[in-house]
């Protein structure tokens, strides 16, 4: 027998056996997902919780801390925290993985099938399913005590169901949003539209990775919307604590 016929042989006994692994990858986690899902929506015990998500430029972070402080100044409960790496690291340590990893799957690169079929054989080896259902459930977990306010990380998208959550949507026209990235980046007007694009475009990726179904468009996910270019920092962090209280958020 010819070595390229082994070879070929070879091949496709790994695909074989790739396409069974990942079935049973897929059946043992989407099962693990649907447990920690069932398990963590009780209502009486769930946030609350302010998503923010938004197009880039729109200083969503400024807002956020704005937002805990302000809160904070008006709640004398659980103090409420802003949380964003926290994600990434607690998802890392649970698929003992470096928060690299995890980035680099929100970031939506893709892995060459090369290298892939490579990685399939070490013990370390997750696929995205796997990492994807891990997000969800940190997420959901960090959320259940709730008073966390969250930016990004498709929290919309994952949280939509939950009770006793807002979620914000920051726009703005689009020379706005580059005028104001090239003031807190320090870049060019070129850099600024080519990142802006680029981050845009895997935001809006992430939202539907995170979706069970396809749908046309993602305003539905969002309790309100608002233009940065009308509001500034305070008044965007005022008109966020005003609607999570009109949509009755138990603070």
């Amino acid at each position: 027998m010819s070595t390229y016929l082994l070879n070929y042989i070879g091949l496709i006994l790994f695909l074989k056996w790739r396409f069974v692994m990942e079935n049973i990858l897929f059946k043992y986690f989407e099962n693990r997902y649907q447990e920690a899902k069932n398990q963590l929506n009780l209502p009486s015990k769930f946030g609350p919780v302010i998503t923010i998500s938004r197009q880039s430029g729109c200083e969503a972070k400024k807002i956020a801390k704005q937002l805990v402080f302000q809160l904070n100044e008006q709640t004398e409960n659980k103090p409420w925290k802003f949380i964003d790496k926290e994600i990434l690291e607690k998802s890392a340590k649970e698929l003992n993985l470096s928060t690299s990893k995890i980035e680099h799957f929100y970031k939506g690169k893709e892995k060459s099938s090369i290298i892939d079929m490579f990685v399939a054989f070490s013990k370390s080896h997750v696929n995205d399913l796997k990492i994807k259902n891990t997000i969800k459930e940190v997420m959901i977990s960090l959320c259940r005590e709730g008073h966390i306010v969250f930016i990004g990380r498709a929290g919309a998208a994952i949280l939509q169901e939950k009770p006793n959550v807002c979620n914000i949507r920051l726009t703005a026209p689009f020379y706005w949003r580059i005028s104001t990235i090239m003031k807190n980046q320090n870049t060019s007007i070129e850099e600024a539209e080519e990142w802006a694009i680029e981050t845009d475009e895997n935001r809006y990726k992430l939202f539907y990775m995170f979706l069970e179904k396809q749908p046309r468009n993602l305003e539905y996910l969002f309790d309100a919307t608002i233009n940065r270019q009308s509001y500034g920092v305070n008044q965007t962090t005022d008109l966020i604590i005003k609607l999570a209280k009109m949509k009755g958020l138990k603070f």
